[in-house]
């Protein structure tokens, strides 16, 4: 034990003789602990409030009271209060937006109702600090608004002001405050709710913790009293859980990347500390330390800087987790409707698994060379190897096994049928490109030697080829960062035009209008309007997923442009053109439910009706529906209003001719019964859409401009490292009389040869990892399909982006050789 103990404390003092190799290892370490801990803590987040969906505001809410009109009247939720059920309360939701058309969600309650719904005094006096003083604060005039910090700071929008919406209402004063469970959303005491904004129904009634003898007499007095009413278990915590499960399988793909970037800064170190710490193995093994002890303090070794590393890692992961819940928050709830507390906690698997990650990269990059090292001979060790020939040794190695893993992919691909398949793809052809990288380029610097002049220039690219082994692990690292950040900028500007397209033709009316009031007949009679159409539709369960089932007018302008991905009929039977040609079991489905429920053209389905009946359908075509996570079925107006007699309408869209006069048209929009706000133009949504689409990638942007800057500082700490190492060669050069031109152009040129290649060879790469993201991952994760469209301004920008960062690298490396070069001399000029 006590040799184990010394033998330990000797590995240990490396690191405080060198510094700057112990900086960059745990630089390396923590920076990968940081990025793959940031976005495992948000997903652990979003997990746990999947979880927790069937809570509302911190309170239960397991069942849901709706009406199929989708407003619940007041005098039935206080019927049912005077029946008893004290585990109802009433919710208000509505969706509102800011002048420049920012959507904002609204959520209030009755915060007495709700805390009487709690059946424990522990749950009662949870919500003690609300039930009191927030509780006046928000039900008395002027009355009070709770906004998230978050979501104040993206307003923007300071305590005490009163927010202005679209529609020229304005809100009661902001308190930055929020309630558990409350998200990105505004909250408001529903009272308030009701006078500042006029509404006069409930969205619904949530039911809270409740017996299933309570239960049963609620289903009896709703279909006694209120029939109009129907409950349903809370099932979002399932649906959640599974709508948003292939985003964050993207988002864990893209931090265990980041981590891998960051393990190159270690193996980085680890390869410059194996030839100041060869001496310190071999003296050990001398002094009579065994292989099996010595084998010990390395491990032991490695325990300690996994759990420094993974301390600094996590701490830093959880700032950066702070800093990118907001964007991910607004996103979820946009998207899917999910609610994220802006309270994160660091779960204790999260610890575990952030070790056990640290662990492994450790064990590869520190443990694994070490324990080669001590094994050896101990008069092998004194002899030394060249480490030019075992460089090409183990380029040649890498580069075969590179094609053994392309061939291998190519080989699996036809099977491509899960996401972990695809994956699994996509890490082999980043990890193939990167092994086969050393090889490539010194095969490349050896040819320019061979035909180069004598002089300068052989000397220069003979340079480049030292250099180039010291050099491996970070180029490695660059080309996963830029192949990573040219092929997800393929693939979010791919996604943003097919976006854009199908926008234009989606989205073809004017004005659009929700409004319950609005008479569409008396709109009809005025000359500005040349066509309309107005939908209806409901929401139900197939395949155990929630689906939309939506009725639309065949003769419409937008129908008859609908942008169909695949069909059975010929353009000219085309069924959404023509309401006599649509057969009465024919239905068009969106994408998802072609790629994700598996389904084909002339498949037949079955849909459940009200009555609790199904109807059986043939699969007609398939359209796009870019953004909708849902499924979603087509049929004409009419048949869903037959078929499902509590189908709602879900808005009018108008057309406009050239010469009509917005003003006109909102004050006629006034006279047929709709408020400000109910309405919006046709640009306005083309605007909002695009906002939400480039929030959603903001921390995809994120993740891949911080790989971007780890890979930059691996490329720092080796080049400071080689120019460390090789400050007595450089001493030589000066004696000779090299001059610092001379001197730039023997270490830059070839260092820029290397970075070249690598930018050229993530152009492939990262095509074919956009090519892999759009046409297969994207399709077995959200079931869109959309065209590659290859940009080449990315990869210019990438270009100049690596130069720069070379330039800055090398750079602050040379300046250290210019301050340590004349003591390197005076050494040189001692040991003479």
């Amino acid at each position: 034990m006590r040799s184990l103990l010394w033998s330990w404390l000797t590995l240990l003092s490396h690191y405080r003789r060198h510094p700057s190799q112990t900086l960059f290892l745990l630089l390396g370490l923590i920076t990968g602990v940081a990025l793959w801990s940031a976005v495992h803590i948000i997903n652990a987040h979003a997990r746990a409030s999947y979880a927790e969906a069937d809570l509302l505001l911190d309170a239960q809410a397991s069942h849901w009271i709706q009406s199929p009109q989708g407003r619940v009247d007041l005098n039935d939720y206080v019927a049912l209060r005077r029946a008893g059920f004290r585990q109802v309360y009433p919710v208000l939701e509505l969706r509102l937006s800011t002048p420049d058309n920012q959507p904002l969600t609204l959520i209030a309650t009755d915060l007495m109702a709700m805390g009487a719904s709690r059946t424990s005094p522990t749950e009662a006096q949870s919500n003690s600090r609300v039930d009191m003083h927030a509780w006046s604060q928000l039900s008395q005039p002027p009355y009070a608004v709770w906004v998230p910090a978050s979501l104040a700071n993206s307003l923007p929008l300071q305590a005490g002001q009163r927010l202005t919406l679209r529609d020229g209402r304005q809100l009661p004063p902001a308190v930055i405050d929020s309630q558990p469970r409350q998200g990105q959303r505004l909250f408001m005491d529903i009272g308030a709710a009701a006078i500042t904004l006029g509404e006069t129904h409930l969205s619904y009634l949530a039911v809270g913790a409740i017996n299933p003898a309570e239960l049963k007499r609620l289903d009896q007095w709703l279909g006694q009293y209120a029939p109009q009413l129907k409950r349903r278990s809370n099932q979002q915590p399932l649906d959640l859980t599974e709508l948003t499960a292939s985003l964050h399988i993207h988002l864990n793909a893209m931090s265990l990347l980041a981590f891998a970037v960051g393990l190159f800064i270690v193996f980085n170190a680890v390869r410059f500390a194996l030839h100041s710490r060869a001496s310190t193995l071999t003296t050990l093994r001398e002094l009579g330390v065994s292989a099996r002890t010595l084998t010990s303090a390395i491990m032991l070794e490695g325990f300690t800087l996994s759990l420094i590393g993974t301390a600094l890692g996590l701490a830093a992961g959880f700032g950066l987790s702070q800093l990118l819940l907001p964007a991910v928050a607004a996103t979820l709830q946009h998207l899917y409707g999910a609610v994220l507390d802006q309270r994160l906690l660091l779960q204790p698997q999260v610890l575990l698994q952030a070790w056990l990650l640290t662990s492994v990269g450790l064990l590869m990059a520190l443990v694994w060379p070490l324990w080669q090292r001590s094994r050896q001979d101990v008069l092998a060790q004194r002899q030394g190897i060249d480490l030019l020939q075992q460089e090409q040794r183990s380029q040649r190695r890498l580069a075969i096994s590179s094609l053994v893993l392309l061939a291998l992919a190519l080989l699996s691909y036809p099977w491509l049928r899960s996401l972990a398949h695809g994956f699994a793809l996509l890490a082999v052809l980043l990890f193939a490109g990167a092994w086969l990288l050393p090889w490539l380029a010194s095969q490349c610097l050896h040819g320019l030697s061979q035909n180069a002049k004598p002089g300068l220039a052989q000397w220069c690219w003979a340079e480049g080829q030292v250099q180039l082994g010291p050099l491996r692990p970070a180029l490695m690292a660059m080309l996963l960062a830029l192949t990573a950040n040219f092929g997800v900028d393929n693939l979010v500007g791919s996604f943003r035009q097919a976006l854009d397209n199908w926008l234009q033709q989606r989205i073809a009316a004017d004005v659009y209008v929700q409004s319950e009031q609005l008479d569409a007949h008396q709109l009809s009679q005025h000359a500005w309007l040349l066509d309309s159409h107005q939908r209806n539709g409901l929401r139900l369960r197939w395949q155990e997923r929630p689906t939309l089932i939506r009725g639309l007018d065949p003769s419409a302008p937008d129908v008859q442009q609908l942008p169909m991905a695949s069909q059975s009929y010929p353009p000219s039977q085309n069924y959404p053109q023509s309401g006599a040609a649509w057969p009465d079991d024919g239905i068009l489905a969106n994408e998802q439910v072609q790629h994700l429920a598996g389904k084909q053209l002339g498949d037949v389905i079955y849909l459940p009706l009200g009555n609790g009946e199904q109807q059986r359908f043939t699969l007609a075509g398939f359209y796009y529906d870019y953004g909708n996570p849902y499924f979603q079925f087509y049929l004409p107006y009419q048949r869903v209003a037959q078929l499902w007699p509590s189908a709602q309408p879900q808005g009018l869209a108008l057309w406009l001719n050239e010469d009509a006069n917005m003003t006109e048209v909102e004050q006629a929009l006034v006279e047929a019964g709709a408020q400000p706000g109910d309405w919006i133009d046709r640009r306005a949504i083309l605007q909002l859409s695009l906002r939400i689409f480039d929030r959603t990638f903001a921390m995809t942007a994120a993740i891949n401009t911080l790989t971007f800057a780890v890979a930059g500082i691996a490329l720092l700490a080796a080049l400071l490292a080689i120019h460390q190492q090789r400050l007595p060669h450089y001493a030589h050069w000066r004696a000779m009389g090299v001059s610092w031109r001379e001197w730039l152009q023997l270490t830059a040129v070839p260092l820029a040869l290397c970075l070249m290649l690598t930018w050229a060879l993530s152009i492939p790469l990262g095509s074919a990892l956009a090519w892999l993201l759009i046409h297969d991952i994207n399709v077995l994760s959200f079931g869109w399909t959309m065209p590659l469209q290859w940009q080449g301004r990315p990869a210019l920008l990438l270009a100049l982006l690596c130069l720069g960062v070379t330039a800055i690298a090398f750079a602050i490396a040379a300046l250290q050789v210019r301050q340590r070069l004349p003591y390197a001399l005076k050494q040189l000029g001692a040991d003479e």
